[in-house]
């Protein structure tokens, strides 16, 4: 009985995330009138950072800076900056597509991770893998150029931009695990957490102050409360569900619930931003939601 009450508390969490995650892409375009991409990605990583922080203070593991050795400070800074690099261009890309669209292409993630799995890790892929890929291709296609009211910006140019920034932010993310999975068994997680995500902190203040002229824009408490909000419910309420549910369920279950992010995304996106997906982003979207499942599925005996 206890087994069961566990797994039915794992799932629970995992609803938790799925509908924490997916408010991020919302609590971003809400902010997008007021502040640029780079500010949003700053306050929303230093915010979490600072959180990252006490969770690792509070917590059990202890591991000093002067522990690390010279290859993994490397390491971790590239998965700071890679880190960093993500939420820009894909914050960018909210700024020029619909919601659906660029969650859809930002989490083709796991595709590219997967793809490059061989050459990093010499791990192998089965057929399955490709078919997915290539269904995924095919939904990316279909938004790309069926969809005749992608763009938001002033000329059709803008939504191959986005698209592109948000594909872009997807290959980041696909480094930065990538990096994640090497550290992964000589860091604790709560370590890797902070240090990363104050890496990327840092990078983003740098390109912000750059874009700004040096001068720290001040804005709104209203402005302020997103960028926590962001930090606070998809950053660390989302990813932490994820964490603590791995300890009941496999890997392959969790990690097929992320891909329900885009589906909580766009819903919202239609109560709270009044948008609705046009017929050809539901078909793409569901060809690369398909295409995302049969890469990623685990095996019955690997489940």
């Amino acid at each position: 009985m206890a087994e069961s009450g566990s797994t039915k508390k794992a799932y629970f969490l995992v609803l938790i995330g799925v509908l924490a995650v997916s408010t991020a892409a919302i609590l971003i375009r809400l902010a997008l009138p007021y502040a640029s991409p780079l500010a949003i990605s700053f306050y929303r990583m230093s915010f979490s950072s600072i959180i990252a922080f006490g969770l690792y203070k509070l917590g059990r593991e202890r591991k000093k800076l002067s522990e690390l050795t010279k290859h993994q400070i490397i390491l971790l800074i590239l998965a700071g900056s890679f880190l960093a690099f993500h939420f820009a261009l894909w914050t960018w890309s909210l700024e020029l597509l619909t919601v659906s669209s660029s969650v859809f292409f930002v989490t083709t993630t796991p595709l590219w991770v997967g793809l490059t799995t061989p050459l990093i890790f010499k791990e192998k892929v089965g057929k399955r893998f490709y078919l997915g890929v290539l269904l995924a291709i095919l939904g990316g296609l279909i938004i790309a150029f069926l969809k005749d009211d992608l763009h938001i910006g002033m000329d059709g140019k803008t939504s191959i931009l986005g698209l592109f920034l948000a594909l872009s932010g997807a290959w980041m993310a696909s480094a930065y695990f990538i990096i994640g999975k090497k550290l992964s068994n000589t860091l604790p997680s709560k370590l890797y957490v902070t240090i990363v995500y104050s890496v990327s902190s840092l990078v983003l203040g740098i390109f912000m102050l750059i874009e700004q002229g040096q001068v720290l824009v001040v804005y709104s408490p209203m402005v302020y409360g997103l960028f926590l909000l962001m930090a606070v419910i998809p950053q660390s309420l989302g990813h932490t569900s994820f964490n603590t549910a791995l300890k009941y369920l496999p890997a392959g279950i969790v990690s097929l619930a992320l891909l329900f992010e885009p589906i909580g995304s766009t819903i919202l996106a239609i109560f709270l931003l009044n948008e609705m997906p046009s017929i050809a982003e539901v078909i793409g979207g569901i060809f690369i939601l398909i295409g995302l499942i049969i890469a990623i599925k685990p095996k019955p005996n690997a489940a």
